[in-house]
């Protein structure tokens, strides 16, 4: 299994202001992130902004990014390689593997709508290349195809793909897809439901660079028995960082914003058109204390 337990920080992609990689903020994010206890970095996510990048661009963030996690024992390295048709992933998945990455992490493709056959047929076609083990990110919102427990459970039978990033909330979905999968691969959920799929097994999370250190907070509570700690912070949490996610307005440029606010780190704006709500910061802000109180 060569992806650990724990916290995964899926890093944004800090730019300067006028759009070009920041490398010394990711540096410094990946660095922040790893001392915040996070046991993995995701590269390029979706909140990393892959899609807007050039493959020069994301083949860049990846070394800066490898380049740091490298420097600290046992961190895991995922790099996100989708692209919008298989081939464009099988592409980056074998630079992936040559830059020395674990494991990659694949979103169905985003831009024409696919069905099932097609879903499967893009995630068989990666793993079995065997350049990476495969990582599937399940976000409806953005690939515009929702993965049910079902499906989840027909493609955790293709060899070489290990686990899901789950992104949904719902607890029945959580429970069916649990049930569906049965620990033939692991689960790793989103923050918001980050206790939910840990009383349901799962391996670990996928957390957005602004809510690991919370995140490492309620899996220490979590694995100490201390339930009620663990709750009162998912709580926190998710009133720190309100409901909305990928398919409300500004949740890009928000990201961005809420990553500068909580590391200190300038992470600049996301790319055109991408903006943030103005008053985006002083609500961040005015938010935190509440959360930090408790860690």
């Amino acid at each position: 299994m060569p992806l650990v337990g724990g916290v995964m920080a899926m890093l944004v992609t800090p730019f300067t202001d006028d759009y070009q990689l920041n490398e010394e903020a990711l540096r410094q994010e990946v660095r922040w992130s790893l001392d915040q206890g996070a046991q993995g970095i995701v590269a390029t996510p979706s909140i990393g902004e892959f899609l807007h990048l050039s493959e020069t661009e994301r083949l860049r963030a990846w070394e800066v990014t490898l380049e740091e996690a490298r420097k600290r024992p046992g961190v895991c390295a995922i790099a996100m390689t989708s692209g919008a048709t298989t081939l464009e992933t099988l592409s980056y998945a074998r630079q992936a593997a040559r830059m020395g990455f674990d494991a990659q992490q694949v979103i169905p493709p985003y831009y024409w709508r696919c069905g099932e056959l097609e879903v499967e047929r893009h995630y068989r076609m990666v793993a079995e290349s065997a350049e990476l083990p495969v990582v599937i990110y399940h976000n409806p919102a953005l690939s515009k195809f929702t993965i049910t427990p079902r499906f989840a459970g027909r493609l955790a039978a293709i060899p070489n793909l290990i686990a899901i990033k789950e992104v949904l909330t719902d607890l029945q979905h959580l429970e069916a897809l649990f049930d569906q999968v049965s620990g033939r691969i692991a689960v790793y959920n989103t923050f918001r439901a980050f206790l939910a799929g840990l009383m349901l097994g799962a391996a670990g999370g996928f957390i957005n660079i602004f809510a690991v250190p919370a995140s490492v907070a309620l899996l220490k509570a979590f694995r100490s028995g201390d339930i009620a700690r663990a709750a009162e912070i998912q709580r926190r949490l998710n009133r720190c960082f309100p409901r909305g996610g990928e398919g409300a307005l500004g949740h890009l440029g928000t990201t961005k914003v809420t990553a500068t606010v909580v590391t200190g780190i300038e992470m600049g704006p996301a790319r055109p058109p991408y903006m943030a709500p103005q008053n985006a910061a002083d609500l961040i802000r005015a938010r935190l204390p509440e959360l930090n109180a408790l860690l």
